[in-house]
Parts: structure tokens; sequence; C-alpha cells
């Protein structure tokens, strides 16, 4: 009898809040209702009670009332960034490269400085080069997080062939790589995986053709002519997919090791790297093939690439006339930028960013994600996962404590008559079993994901979201459009690890 198929259980969404599950902003608006009611009571007029009631609705709706996946006290605060952005002239970018010249360096025997220009939502950074191996690999400092950022380039060859066997060895492999990083007095902050799709550059194929072809057979023969024509004709609808893993350091839980190493930027980039080279050194039991480390032009042109992917083309001409891959680092960010309610544009397209606000309820397979990774043909999407290893003991603390709470909330509900939901009790099992695996040894993460579309034009975009929405229904996801926040949310689909809290 053949071995029954894992299956794999993801728990619901975990909300607690000050008061119960009541966040902070329910028992503002609630108290404020509340008090508002009781200053109306003491008025002795007959249009009080319908007042009252008029009141009451709003503020119960207000706090209850979910309005495209959030309730009216959840979009207060985005509303107040979005018009706080534009009023400061924040919501659109346009970069000063252009303007700023080059300066005549020759007879200094220096190398002329660029602009480095990055939108407001990619905040304060630089990008550093740091020697591995005798060879520059590109680090991404953020001086206000104070981490440090490095990128693999990995492959994952053809997962969605495997037989189902061998997809749930390469995930408990895969589970190993994760485990090894979760551990007490870690200084990687974060760990983010980003798969996409980009525009194929149509001359690869050409070249491919040029290079491998029996050159007894002329050009004008039928089978060439006919390879020619479907190369032209399928060129603009191909796609390349790329992997990237992105490891991230928080200098400050490092500072002691940081500080043995030299201190400073150098320190840091010593212990990033140490930290990637072991990191890399583990893919290889989980089927990954590293590529490499993204050097600073190469991480730069990874950045280009997503806000600028109908530009690809033009960037693999240039690099293959001089020789030298990927572009100067600070050309890594648009040109112009315009971020609106529902969309980001940039450059050559615009950008819409979803967050995946539950993962599948039900059990389900290995190759749960294929309709997404694998059958959104002719969409330029991005989809990144960031995780936070959390340390072992700080996560058995709050998993005792997250039980302890859910043992005298039940209680409370019970003494009050209240009706535990199947969601609550869902919860309460998941918050058990959690408590259950950590004792076990598991490692815990945190974790988010996003899905970002890109487009040429808004009417191809939304045709496009429609596309993944619906791929996204049958991997058992659901999406909530980021509205409100489309700049900073299309950061998290960059390899930069950003996403959390």
């Amino acid at each position: 009898m053949a071995d029954e198929a894992q299956r794999y259980r993801f728990g619901p969404r975990e909300i607690r809040g000050v008061f119960g599950s009541l966040r902070t902003g329910q028992v503002i608006v609630l108290g404020v209702g509340l008090l508002a009611v009781i200053l109306l009571l003491q008025i002795n007029s007959p249009i009080v009670i319908p007042v009252v009631l008029v009141l009451g609705t709003i503020v119960l709706g207000g706090a209850f009332w979910p309005v495209a996946g959030r309730t009216p006290e959840q979009w207060v605060p985005v509303l107040k960034r979005a018009a706080l952005a534009r009023a400061r002239g924040r919501s659109a970018h346009r970069s000063t490269a252009p303007m700023a010249g080059v300066a005549d360096a020759l007879e200094r025997d220096e190398s002329p400085s660029a602009v480095f220009d990055p939108p407001a939502e990619i905040g304060d950074v630089e990008l550093l080069a740091a020697r591995l191996h005798g060879e520059d690999v590109g680090v991404l400092k953020d001086r206000r997080a104070n981490t440090y950022t490095a990128v693999l380039a990995v492959r994952v060859a053809a997962f969605g062939l495997l037989s189902r066997e061998d997809q749930e060895q390469r995930l408990e492999a895969w589970g190993e790589v994760l485990a090894s990083i979760s551990r007490e007095n870690n200084p990687i902050r974060r760990l983010q995986w980003v798969e996409r799709t980009v525009p194929a550059d149509g001359d690869e194929i050409a070249r491919y053709l040029q290079e491998e072809r029996d050159t007894t057979i002329p050009l004008s023969s039928g089978p060439v002519v006919s390879y020619i024509e479907l190369i032209e004709s399928g060129g603009s609808a191909a796609q390349d997919h790329e992997l990237f893993l992105a490891i991230q350091l928080d200098a400050r839980r490092g500072w002691k090791q940081i500080k043995k190493l030299g201190g400073g930027d150098d320190g840091a980039c010593t212990l990033l790297l140490r930290e990637l080279e072991t990191f890399a050194g583990r893919l290889g039991n989980a089927s990954i093939e590293v590529q490499g480390v993204l050097r600073p032009r190469m991480y730069a042109r990874a950045l280009r690439d997503a806000f600028d992917p109908y530009g690809r083309s033009t960037r693999n001409r240039s690099a293959a006339v001089s020789g030298e891959p990927g572009i100067d680092p600070a050309r890594a960010w648009p040109i112009a930028a315009e971020a609106s309610w529902a969309s980001y544009r940039t450059d050559s397209a615009v950008h819409a960013t979803y967050w995946i606000s539950e993962w599948p309820r039900l059990d389900v397979g290995a190759s749960f994600l294929a309709p997404l990774l694998m059958q959104t043909s002719g969409v330029v999407r991005t989809v990144s996962v960031v995780m936070e290893p959390i340390a072992p003991s700080k996560a058995i603390r709050k998993a005792e404590a997250a039980r302890t709470s859910d043992i005298a909330d039940e209680q409370t509900r019970a003494r009050h008559g209240f009706l535990t939901t199947a969601r609550r009790r869902s919860q309460q099992d998941a918050t058990a079993r959690r408590e259950q695996e950590l004792a076990d040894g598991y490692a815990e993460f945190r974790h988010a994901g996003f899905l970002t579309i890109s487009a040429a034009d808004v009417e191809s975009l939304e045709r496009d979201c429609a596309q993944v929405e619906h791929a996204a229904h049958q991997a058992r996801l659901e999406l909530e459009r980021l509205y409100g926040e489309q700049a900073s949310a299309f950061t998290f689909g960059l390899p930069l690890g950003r996403g959390l809290l």
C-alpha cells in the first residue's frame, strides 16, 4: 500500500487585542461612543433616543463593519498617512540624477560620482561593496533600521514536475535549513525569498539560434525562417523566472561580534557574509542551487528590473555591448514614480501589491502554490515571503502566554454565557499545537506574504490582477489589495527584507 500524502496545515491568523480580541482602535472608538451616549442621555429631549440609536449604529459600524477587508477605525491611519504624503509631496518621486550632470575628473585622476537618489519609500539606504574571496558583493545598508542585507541568486529545478515523495523530501530539507537560523542570540534578523517573472530578452533566443544552428543550412531556408518568425512573435510574451534569497543582519543584535570584527560597516559586512556563506552551504541539502551572491551592479540590476521591468531588454543589450553585467548602483532606482490609491507607477510599468491575508485553512499538499507560481503565464508578477526567526526561549514564552490567555478567555466566555465560535476554537487548537511543537523542538518564524502585479498600463494591470486573484483562490489564498499603501507595499516585493513590523 502506497504511503499517504503528507498534508501541511496553516493555523488561522492570530488576532489578539488589548481586551480579548478587541484592538486598541476598537476600544477607543467604543469608549468614546459609550461616553457620548451617556452624556446624550442626560439631556431631556424627545430627539435624544433617535440620536443615540444613530450614534450607536455609527460607533458599532466604525469598530466592526469591514470595508475592503478593514474596519473604518483601521482605515483612519491609512487615510492620514496617504493625505500627509500627498500634502508633503512624497507621493511622487522625480530623480535628480538626469539633471546632476557628470563632473570632469580626468585631470584629478578621480572617478565621477553619480547621484544616489532613491524614492522616499525606500528610505535612507546605501549600497556597499563588501569583499568576499577577492570579489565585491553588494550589501544594502539601511541606516534607519541599522540593518545590512545581501542577496543570493538561486535556482530550484522543476519542483512541480517531481514526484510527491521528492517534493515532500525537499520541503522537509528546506524546513531544516530554516531551523538552522532559529537560535538564541542570532544576528540574522530576517530571511526573504522572492520569486518573480520578468519580460524575457528575445535577443537571448536569437543569439542561441545564431550560435547553435547548423551553418550549412541557409537563413533563407523554410525551417529557419519559421523559427525566426516564432521568435519575433513570441519574444514579447516570453518570460524569465528569477528567484532570490535575501539575508538581513541586525547590527544591534550582533554588535558584540561586529566589534570583534573591527566594527562599523566593515565588521557588519564581514559578519553578514560569514552567515551568508554558512546558510548557502546548507541550501544544497534542500536541492537549491546557489548561482552566486549578487555583486553591487547585479544587486542594483535586480532592484531596477522591478521598478522598470519593460526596460530590461535595453539594459541587457547595453550590458552585452559594454561587456560588464549589471548596472551602476546609482541607477537602481526609478527616474520617476507616483503613488495612487490603488496602484504605484514607476518608469515603464504600473504596479499593484496585495497582502496574503490568509493562508490555506484546509490541509494542503506540497505543491499547493502551483496555481500561483506556474499558472499565471503572461503576467509579470512577484511573490515575496519575508520570515523572521524567533529565538526558542522567546517563542516558548509567547506560546505559553497565548495558551494561558486562551484558557482565561474561554472561562470568561463560559461564565457570561458567550458562545465560542468555530473560528475561535480553531485558533485555540492552533495555539495548543504551536505550544506542543515548540516543546518538541521545532523552530518558529513570524512571516508575511505579498504579491505584486506589474503591467504596462492600468487596463492591462486590472486584467492581470483578475487573473492572479483567480490563481490565488485556486491555491486557497486570500488576498487584500493594499489600498492607500501601494508605494511602501511595493518595496515588500524587492529583495530588501521588508514587510514585517
